[in-house]
């Protein structure tokens, strides 16, 4: 048996004076399980585990978007500064309970594309870029070209993870 799929919920952005105290920022919809976290296990962008700490402390960085965090393990600036970069993660038995209809990133990733009226493939889904209005769906086709269709109602028809696809209808002329 494997390790538990992992999702990214926050990154380490560094240090946050120097007592050890560090920056957090959310990646995730629900940032405000950060607040009744008692445990938070840090890794490199690689995968690999960089530190699991208890948390001691956490705060809201007032209109800044970030948590400071502080731990029993991290009680210097140096200490706190070698966590920057690393991706704060979560087994997926722990995410949050999502809405009918709201699906994870990581459950989207990796869907094949088809056309709602012919079936036509269009490739898999190779990122979801965050924006300020609506997530941006990238999607690679077997030759390698790339695509971008905005995940919206009128463009996204239905996703069907447990199936491996989504169906979409993309706006006429977007890709032309």
């Amino acid at each position: 048996m494997g390790e538990p799929q992992m999702t990214i919920i926050g990154r380490v952005l560094g240090a946050h004076g120097v007592r050890g105290e560090f920056r957090v920022l959310p990646l995730t919809d629900f940032p405000e399980r950060f607040l009744d976290m008692e445990c938070m296990d840090i890794f490199r962008p690689a995968g690999k585990l960089l530190a699991s700490i208890s948390v001691e402390g956490i705060r809201s960085h007032e209109g800044k978007g970030v948590f400071l965090v502080s731990s029993p393990q991290v009680r210097d600036r140096e200490c706190a500064q070698s966590l920057e970069g690393g991706l704060v993660m979560i087994a997926r038995s722990e995410r949050v309970s999502l809405p009918e209809g709201s699906f994870w990133i990581d459950d989207v990733i990796g869907l094949e594309v088809l056309h709602a009226d012919t079936g036509e493939s269009f490739g898999n889904v190779l990122e979801v870029m965050k924006t300020g209005e609506h997530d941006i769906y990238v999607i690679q086709s077997g030759d390698g070209t790339t695509r971008m269709l905005p995940a919206v109602r009128e463009a996204v028809l239905r996703i069907a993870p447990d199936e491996g696809f989504m169906e979409v209808r993309p706006p006429e002329g977007l890709w032309d």
